[in-house]
């Protein structure tokens, strides 16, 4: 069994205690040098989340279950804890306490995958896996890992989803700097594809401030704006 990292949000809609997680995104490498392909996950398979740290491997009960859909660029996990159990409620509340310092992880097995070459790198590219559990955990497997939000009472606010996507943004920067990094030391720059990636990431906020214009002194848009493109001026510098 492996596992790997998870960007999460957590939410306790109608006090239901709902997850939806981005857990997977295609066509890109991952921290353990993974590229994960469109065809590796079913959609539609179900999974349960474990009990903090992978315990459940190691006889805890489970804490909740949902199932796995996909889109052409990512995987998305959407479940729900057991919140009329005490370790579902009890994993909730501690998912939901500790907040953005929070990380997840997911167990799974590599049931098809090849070796090659991605953007001049070494990587194993997944073809097909089998995802048994999705974790909280104390430290993921790759960076920036953690929980967006989490809600008890129903429904998100607009101005909570304003900041989780702040939230998100910063993380993406975060990541994609160290990316930069990293690649710079080797002479290289970001790849095609996400460079492309990030370009989309700009023009939709682009797209936010241009609707946000005339409103008086739109704080969220302007600095959720200002952030990205000082990231971007620093990347590409």
């Amino acid at each position: 069994m492996d596992t790997k990292r998870l960007h999460v949000e957590v939410k306790d809609a109608d006090d239901r205690g709902e997850v939806t997680a981005v857990f997977s995104t295609f066509n890109v490498k991952d921290s353990d040098q993974d590229v994960t392909l469109p065809s590796a996950f079913q959609d539609g398979a179900p999974a349960l989340i474990s009990a903090y740290g992978h315990t459940s491997w190691t006889g805890l009960l489970p804490v909740g279950k949902g199932t796995i859909t996909t889109t052409s660029t990512e995987a998305v996990f959407q479940g729900q804890f057991f919140m009329d159990t005490q370790h579902g409620a009890d994993t909730f509340r501690t998912v939901k306490h500790t907040g953005e310092l929070q990380e997840w992880s997911y167990g799974y097995d590599p049931v098809e995958f090849s070796y090659g070459d991605h953007e001049g790198e070494r990587v194993r590219f997944l073809k097909q896996v089998k995802v048994h559990e999705v974790s909280p955990v104390m430290l993921g497997a790759g960076v920036g890992t953690r929980t967006l939000a989490a809600k008890s009472a129903a429904g998100m606010k607009f101005s909570d989803e304003a900041h989780a996507v702040m939230a998100a943004v910063s993380a993406l920067a975060d990541r994609a700097a160290d990316v930069l990094a990293k690649r710079q030391h080797k002479g290289k720059g970001l790849g095609a594809e996400s460079t492309a990636l990030l370009g989309t990431v700009e023009a939709e906020l682009k797209r936010l401030g241009e609707l946000l214009a005339t409103e008086p002194e739109p704080d969220v848009a302007v600095d959720a704006r200002r952030e990205f493109l000082r990231f971007l001026r620093a990347t590409r510098g």
